[in-house]
């Protein structure tokens, strides 16, 4: 059989990351805020190629198949998935690791005890996933991004948003959950992207999710092109939801929900005590999840997502 992955990186040249984070396409990432955070790094920060993984034994072509190009009566190119473990070194020159790629179908636990060597055997200490989700917020207020990890007693105060749930699994998640059993600070962010534009890309959500990222892990990453296309894609939207007034009567509403809880998650930053919502069930939260993730497979996302509300 052969081997789950390659190593590029020359073996004589040390490395020391401190921090993983990971992305794997093709689960649940809302708006692309996952995606184009990877984008953000990899278009702003030295990097080189650390390790390939076998895409061959690990995704199920049939189920996503590669473009091909045909030109001419020509098969002239295709494109191939990847999953692969690049260095990068942030502004303040420290190395870090970025796992991204094709979500793999196949040897789950074989991957994850992959990745975990390589980042153990390297010093990492923490791994951080990032993504989107869709929920029933207004595009015109900041991101709300939640953290969730191994160690809860490390992470930010927040409020309470999802009690115990039970949903369909990714792969972000079962590693998140195995290096943390392996006593890393294993934790995931999420940004609560609007979910009349979960389907588009939302670059807010993706400055969230880098800026959350900065907050967790003490790295100095640069989010100022995203916020730059987070103010453009704002004007955008302001100016399609200006000519159909159903949906600024939608944003709106949205609006006024959003204010309303916004205090009491601010008193609950400043008190250390997270306030406890009035929230959909944990079957409805899972419901939503999982049609989300249905309507993702094919291309019809409709208005899936959730609200946080205040009681009473």
């Amino acid at each position: 059989m052969r081997p789950l992955f390659s190593v590029q990186h020359p073996a004589d040249q040390p490395v020391s990351p401190r921090v993983l984070i990971h992305y794997f396409e093709g689960a649940m990432d809302a708006g692309n805020a996952g995606s184009l955070a990877v984008e953000q790094l990899l278009m702003t920060l030295p990097n080189e190629r650390l390790a390939t993984f076998d895409v061959d034994s690990l995704v199920d072509y049939r189920a996503r198949r590669p473009v091909m190009t045909f030109t001419h009566n020509t098969y002239s190119s295709v494109s191939m998935p990847e999953l692969v473990l690049d260095l990068l070194h942030d502004d303040n020159g420290e190395d870090l690791l970025l796992l991204h790629g094709t979500e793999p179908d196949y040897r789950w636990d074989e991957f994850v005890g992959a990745v975990a060597h390589l980042a153990v055997s390297m010093g990492v200490s923490q791994a951080v996933g990032i993504g989107g989700i869709p929920m029933a917020v207004p595009h015109t207020r900041p991101t709300y991004v939640h953290f969730h990890g191994s160690q809860p007693d490390l992470l930010p105060t927040q409020a309470e948003i999802f009690g115990h749930v039970e949903l369909p699994g990714s792969l972000a998640a079962y590693l998140e959950m195995r290096l943390g059993e392996l006593g890393l600070d294993s934790r995931g962010v999420s940004a609560a992207i609007p979910h009349y534009v979960a389907r588009d890309e939302f670059p807010q959500g993706a400055s969230a999710l880098l800026t959350a990222v900065v907050q967790s892990t003490g790295l100095a990453l640069p989010v100022g092109d995203l916020e730059a296309a987070a103010s453009a894609n704002r004007a955008e939207i302001d100016a399609e939801a200006a000519q159909q007034p159903e949906v600024s009567a939608v944003v709106s509403a949205l609006e006024a929900q959003y204010d309303a809880l916004a205090p009491r998650i601010s008193a609950a930053d400043a008190s250390g005590a997270a306030p406890v919502l009035d929230l959909p069930s944990a079957d409805e939260i899972g419901a939503r999840l999982e049609a989300f993730l249905e309507a993702n497979e094919s291309g019809d996302l409709g208005q899936q997502g959730w609200s946080p509300s205040p009681e009473g």
